[in-house]
């Protein structure tokens, strides 16, 4: 009666989940580099933003 409600839903995987398990090495490593490229051009925005903000 009650183990319905006790079993796990199964998990869908995600789309990142899907990525990381299926490509290849150096497919990730092209998009790690463009994520982290991009995460960098973010922050140097911010600090200069904040750096005009207190002049």
């Amino acid at each position: 009666m009650f183990s319905n409600l006790l079993k796990p839903k199964q998990a869908q995987n995600s789309k990142l989940s899907d990525f990381v398990l299926d490509s290849s090495s150096s497919e990730k490593k092209r998009v790690y580099s463009q994520v982290i490229d991009r995460a960098i051009t973010s922050q140097v925005q911010l600090v200069n933003k904040a750096s005009a903000i207190q002049k």
